[in-house]
């Protein structure tokens, strides 16, 4: 039997895209997408990205693992432009525009036909199991060069 494994989207140039449909849990009253539902089309596609990448976010967040660092969302920036709605096919672009010690940025365009609808800045930091800010492990920041 072929096993089904769910679609992590693909990089090009840098860029992750990450395709998603809009589902009608997705939208509110007014059959637009409800804002807050970005934020975890954004978190899917971080999600996805890091998982083509190669980077075990669950193994990250096993307590016996010795590189003790997993990601939190420090900061969130987002522009709404243009609603999406009911049935509509996106993508989501991830690209890493920024990196530090401890942490990375991210740009985020969510899209329909190429035409940008939201435009979210993602800080993302590295944190010990203590919740302490926590240097990227060489292995794991190299994955963002």
């Amino acid at each position: 039997m072929t096993e089904i494994l769910p679609h992590s989207g693909t990089i090009k140039e840098n860029i992750h895209y990450f395709p998603l449909r809009i589902y009608y849990e997705d939208t509110d009253v007014g059959g637009v997408v409800y804002y807050a539902n970005y934020l975890k089309f954004m978190e899917r596609a971080r999600t996805e990205m890091l998982r083509v990448l190669g980077i075990d976010q669950k193994g990250m967040l096993d307590y016996n693992n010795p590189e003790d660092v997993s990601f939190v969302v420090k900061r969130a920036e987002i522009d709404f432009k243009k609603p999406a709605r009911f049935d509509d096919s996106l993508i989501v672009r991830s690209e890493i525009i920024d990196r530090g010690g401890a942490s990375i940025v991210i740009r985020q365009i969510i899209t329909k036909n190429e035409e940008e609808l939201v435009l979210g800045i993602i800080k993302i930091a590295a944190i010990g199991k203590d919740g302490k800010p926590k240097r990227l492990p060489m292995a794991i920041a190299e994955r963002f060069e």
